[in-house]
């Protein structure tokens, strides 16, 4: 095309463009270009001098030429600037502003036209929108700070987890959500390590909103700038309370089981130790006259065994893994009759104690000496609590359905309870208490009365019987303890006959094979079946035993022995006896084993079990029940 010395642009002109930091050209009304700089003509690949006195419109298509012409028209009638956005060049996004031209001899004339090239900034805002759009979708909380750390931002996740919206808390301090010592204790540690320049990760406490107190597992870290001057600081918090919940139920568990399995062995050990005590004590006050002075020291004795025997009681409470020995319906408001006569002579005057019953149905299926235990624990605690000054122990027995989801009683499942609430109206409890009250060996007491075991033991029977329990307290307002225990339908059972009719002799006759590998225990027995009038052969082994037996099956009436000893066991020496004589009364007793209890004995064939210590006069009263005043016939007699 020829060029006139009209399409050449002045170098006023020329200069002024390529002084622009964007693409720009000089277009009469026509679309003519009368001067470019270097950086437009280069968009299409020419020089600006090439590009002088082109018609701009030719080098787009019919579309985009109609646009580019209505823009300088719509410049040049309105005489005020205007823009839009140009995407024909491949891979560049253009923002392109037309500003008319006017001289004072022919007015509006000409336009100049000005392309920025915005290609790195809408994609810097598409990936901002992307990760605006990424931290407002993510799961985790996200918690922007400014370099005072103040709030800037928070994410979608962050509103839901602590219930505060950003209009609530933009320009708030970080501590707006570290509330108490401890989370301001956190908060401090936090800062410390910032101030280092350092990022910090770990676990720390948060209030919410409602009060609410939440675990976070959390990440701080500052947010730098050129140089490395700090601009803020990015925090991301995920929840972890439920996690924690169950990491601390599971070591619950665990030590648990631990003290479960210590207990057991202890548990052993010393019934062991305790038996041989119980039955020489028993023995020798048999033997005595009833106005003889020793009689009060055996008493003492015997009294000081059953504390003893209480005691153990207590720590084999703590074996998750015990299996509930008889479980039978019974009414709870029985048993709780018979805790206050055992405690009411104890308790000073200035307690006053009430039970009241509001429902004829309180069954339940458990074993009675458990519930037994349960309400002793219970009830002596609170006593505790209100020594001194004294006041009111309230218990409580009532229905209570439990339905999915209970706010009372969350953990118990749906159906029908029997509710047991003993109140007191001691000192109460001290909140940092609360959540320890229910570990093993955790006590308040100073005096030294208290072994911990108490409340551990509660909450073990409670578990095994599949209840629920809460506590509500505070200082100076006593405290009440709720039991929710699964009701049984059906009646109760009858209370069990008297082990011997009144009046009835304890003596009786019979050759009796006792076998234990404690020999205090063995000796023990003996002397006191040999009292009793019974004709007693001892062995320390399992194998000793079997080899007397099958020596002479007809030779004795009934079998006393452990369950737990080195060699032959219990269990196996019953059922190698029963092969013999399948007749054969035998009565299994134990310290404490996982390998027997009584229904265990019975499967096994044994017609009894004893726990150890036992009394004289419960093994003579067994004895009686199996034997009677039946005796086999020795060979070679009439």
């Amino acid at each position: 095309m020829k060029k006139t010395s009209a399409h050449s642009c002045s170098d006023m002109a020329c200069t002024l463009l390529n002084a622009a930091s964007d693409h720009a050209l000089l277009l009469r009304l026509d679309g003519t270009v009368l001067a470019a700089n270097t950086s437009m003509a280069g968009l299409f690949n020419l020089t600006p001098g090439e590009l002088a006195g082109e018609r701009i419109y030719d080098f787009f298509p019919e579309a985009e030429a109609v646009r580019w012409a209505a823009a300088v028209r719509r410049g040049a009638e309105t005489g005020e600037p205007l823009r839009f956005e140009e995407t024909f060049f491949r891979g560049r996004d253009l923002e392109v502003r037309v500003h008319p031209v006017s001289s004072a001899e022919n007015g509006t004339d000409r336009v100049a036209v000005f392309c920025r090239d915005v290609t790195a900034e809408k994609a810097a805002a598409r990936e901002r929108t992307r990760l605006a759009s990424a931290l407002e979708q993510t799961a985790d909380a996200v918690i922007l700070f400014d370099e005072k750390m103040r709030v800037e931002y928070i994410n979608q996740s962050f509103e839901a987890m602590t219930g505060y919206s950003l209009r609530e808390v933009r320009g708030k301090p970080a501590s707006t959500f570290y509330v108490g010592q401890e989370q301001r204790g956190s908060l401090e540690m936090i800062a410390e390590t910032l101030a280092r320049g350092d990022a910090w990760t770990g676990k720390a406490c948060n209030t919410c909103k409602n009060g609410s107190v939440i675990c976070c597992q959390k990440s701080i870290a500052p947010i730098r700038g050129r140089g490395g001057c700090i601009l803020g600081y990015v925090s991301v918090w995920r929840d972890v309370t439920a996690v924690e919940t169950l990491e601390r139920q599971l070591r619950q568990a665990q030590k648990m089981e631990a003290i479960g399995t210590l207990a057991g062995g202890i548990a052993h050990d010393l019934n062991n130790i305790l038996s041989p005590i119980v039955l020489l004590a028993d023995l020798g006050l048999c033997q005595l006259s009833e106005d003889d002075p020793l009689g009060r020291t055996f008493e003492r004795i015997l009294k000081a065994t059953q504390r003893a025997g209480a005691l153990v009681r207590q720590i084999l409470g703590l074996s998750q893994r015990r299996e509930t020995d008889q479980p039978v319906p019974f009414h709870i408001s029985s048993i709780l009759r018979e805790c206050l006569k055992l405690l009411r002579p104890s308790l000073p005057s200035t307690i006053a104690i009430t039970l009241e019953t509001e429902s004829a149905h309180d069954v339940v299926l458990a074993d009675p000496a458990q519930v037994h235990q349960l309400a002793m624990n219970l009830c002596t605690n609170a006593a505790w609590a209100m020594r001194g000054p004294g006041g009111r122990l309230e218990l409580r027995i009532a229905e209570r359905e439990v339905v999915r989801d209970d706010p009372d009683f969350p953990e118990a499942a749906p159906g029908p309870y029997v509710l047991l609430r003993v109140r007191d109206s001691g000192q109460g409890i001290r909140p940092e208490h609360l959540e320890h009250i229910f570990d093993p060996f955790f006590t308040t007491r100073t005096d030294g009365s208290g072994t911990g075991l108490g409340l551990a033991v509660v909450r073990n029977v409670v578990r095994q019987l599949r209840g629920a329990v809460r506590v509500q307290s505070a200082p100076g307002q006593g405290a009440c303890f709720e039991i929710l225990l699964p009701r049984a339908e059906g009646p109760a059972a009858e209370p069990p006959a008297q082990t011997l009719e009144p009046g009835q002799s304890l003596r009786g006759t019979g050759r009796v094979l006792v076998v234990d590998d404690e020999p205090d225990i063995l000796e023990a027995c003996a002397m006191g079946l040999k009292t009793l009038g019974y004709e007693v052969v001892s062995c320390l082994r399992g194998e000793e035993a079997l080899e007397l037996f099958r020596a002479d099956p007809q030779g004795f009436d009934a079998v006393l022995s452990d369950t737990t000893m080195p060699g032959l066991a219990g269990p196996d020496l019953v059922r190698e006896l029963l092969k013999i004589e399948p007749h054969l009364p035998v009565v299994l007793t134990t310290g404490h084993s996982e390998l027997v209890s009584r229904e265990k004995a019975w499967r096994l064939g044994a017609l009894e079990y004893l726990a150890k210590p036992f009394r004289m006069d419960e093994l003579a009263a067994l004895l009686r029940r199996l034997l009677g005043n039946r005796r086999r016939a020795r060979p070679g007699e009439d």
